[in-house]
């Protein structure tokens, strides 16, 4: 009995030492894409239109404007339609992520397991990427998505705060850019895919998506696509970033 119980501490002990040894060819990947995406260098002010799709069911249309600023860890979201949703809106600054409620006026405290407005979509898909921060990686080896051969890197969550704990990244080996994920629960549940289906190069060697899907595995039929439009890198005025403004949009 004692052997048994050694050998298994011994497998369990093992296999954590292995989960958070990070694979440095994962890490490459990651960087490489992370230093496509991160925009550090400017701000980026973009419209997003959101449609999700759910079996038998009407469209929902979603409309939000988006201001970054990478360099500083700040984003600000605000709801312009439809009209139930309009001043609603998220500001992060670094870690902190708040939503803003116009019909009781506070703030409230979120984290990046939030699904904006109620889709299939969360909130860790805008603004800057910080995946090592979060995450032991691995390399798993190549596949094949659509026509594009791809990296497959593994995710396994390190903190809480995170928007899935195990992820399935496929980055595409031509260019180094993401074009899938794979979002599964802690017991290995497939829970949503997200397809970046198109982007747009918004300086040398710098890119922002602009189609994006989010597939519910878990609802059948049930999905959000995303469309980016009038992305402009002009500087944003730091009086965005604040509460106050969130505050003003509602009035």
């Amino acid at each position: 009995m004692r052997s048994v119980f050694f050998a298994t501490l011994l497998l369990l002990t093992g296999a954590a030492a292995f989960a958070q040894t990070n694979d440095p060819r994962a890490v490459r990947i990651i960087e490489n894409f992370e230093s496509k995406l991160n925009l550090d260098a400017f701000d980026v002010t973009s419209d997003f239109t959101l449609v999700q799709k759910k079996a038998a069911e009407a469209d929902r249309v979603l409309r939000l404007n988006i201001y970054r600023r990478d360099a500083a860890g700040l984003f600000t979201i605000i709801f312009t339609y439809p009209d139930s949703e309009k001043g609603k809106g998220y500001l992060r600054q670094g870690d902190d992520l708040y939503l803003y409620l116009p019909t009781t006026r506070e703030f409230v405290f979120r984290n990046r397991k939030d699904d904006i407005g109620s889709t299939d979509v969360r909130t860790d898909i805008f603004g800057r990427l910080t995946n090592l921060e979060k995450f032991n990686v691995r390399f798993e080896g190549k596949a094949t998505v659509s026509k594009w051969e791809c990296d497959v890197v593994r995710f396994d969550a390190k903190v809480p705060d995170v928007s899935f704990p195990i992820q399935k990244w496929y980055v595409r080996v031509s260019d180094g850019l993401p074009i899938k994920v794979e979002n599964f629960s802690a017991s290995e549940a497939l829970l949503r895919t997200f397809y970046y289906v198109d982007f747009k190069q918004v300086a040398a060697g710098k890119y922002i998506f602009t189609r994006f899907l989010a597939v519910n595995n878990l609802e059948e039929g049930q999905r959000t696509l995303i469309t980016v439009d009038n992305v402009r890198t002009t500087r944003i005025e730091d009086y965005i970033f604040t509460k106050a403004y969130l505050e003003r949009q509602s009035r």
